[in-house]
């Protein structure tokens, strides 16, 4: 099987397989595990790899370039850790405060979603994305328009994963733990992504698809299962560490992460204004 080294970043490379239109993620050591990755001891990546080398994929490891190869039969494999939710479970869970913790930690310099700077490009996608948000959770909550709803709202942003995206991520994560109530709408947001997929980028389709099938990266396994089993508060440690995944990607799923957090204390029953969402 062969690809490319499709983008170079300081601490991950992104392999593409054409023949199969999907991503392969060489990290740092630094990095967390994750879906479709391998970490490797190094620190740096961009020094060693550059975009367009050949990559080919054997049955022992993945050759790079005529001078790299990276020998994966003794790699550990990374298996994400199962997380599902009783009834008792999700009633017991304080969502509406984790919700306004996770607001709390998210200011206008850390999300387009919240930008209140001076360059009129950002404001507008600020009120489009603001827009086309509230449009989404209107629609969960009424249960109607939902596809169109997350159609409307993939690919909107700017960057390799667009703010959209991340915060739709963010907010899958949440609402399809096995047992939540909002579960039910998981093929929902996979149709959406068949129907609009091509109005983002490859790596950005891709990580939505993994999200909604529930396969994310190791903090985030730990920050749910923060929100699951604890009930007094939310590490600060775990939450900055999704904080620093990309340039804003991170805060971008945590905005997600509190809206389906309050979306999760409406849907046990008790009403959440939807203008604190």
């Amino acid at each position: 099987m062969e690809g490319r080294v499709e983008q170079v970043f300081s601490r991950a490379v992104n392999l593409f397989i054409p023949g199969q239109q999907r991503l392969l993620t060489l990290l740092s050591e630094r990095c967390d595990n994750a879906p479709n990755s391998c970490r490797l001891a190094l620190t740096h990546c961009n020094h060693l790899f550059r975009p367009g080398e050949q990559v080919r994929f054997t049955a022992s490891g993945i050759a790079i370039g005529d001078d790299k190869w990276i020998e994966t039969v003794a790699c550990t494999r990374w298996l994400m850790p199962e997380t599902s939710l009783s009834a008792e479970c999700f009633t017991a869970i304080p969502w509406r405060r984790w919700a306004g913790t996770l607001y709390q930690h998210l200011g206008c310099d850390d999300t387009l979603f919240l930008y209140t700077g001076d360059n009129p490009f950002y404001r507008e996608l600020t009120r489009e994305l603001q827009q086309r948000r509230q449009c989404l959770l209107s629609a969960l909550q009424q249960q109607q328009n939902m596809t169109d709803a997350i159609t409307r709202l993939i690919g909107l942003g700017i960057g390799l994963t667009p703010s959209s995206d991340d915060y739709l991520v963010g907010l899958s994560i949440i609402l399809f733990i096995r047992g939540h109530p909002l579960e039910k709408y998981q093929d929902t947001f996979l149709t959406a992504l068949r129907c609009a997929g091509e109005n983002t980028t490859l790596f950005s389709k891709i990580t939505l698809e993994e999200a909604f099938h529930r396969r994310y990266r190791e903090s985030i396994t730990r920050l749910v299962k923060n929100i699951i089993t604890e009930s007094d508060n939310l590490s600060t440690h775990i939450i900055t560490d999704i904080k620093n995944i990309g340039s804003s990607s991170g805060c971008d799923m945590l905005y997600g992460m509190a809206d389906a957090c309050a979306l999760s204390h409406w849907s046990g029953g008790n009403y959440v204004n939807q203008d604190s969402c």
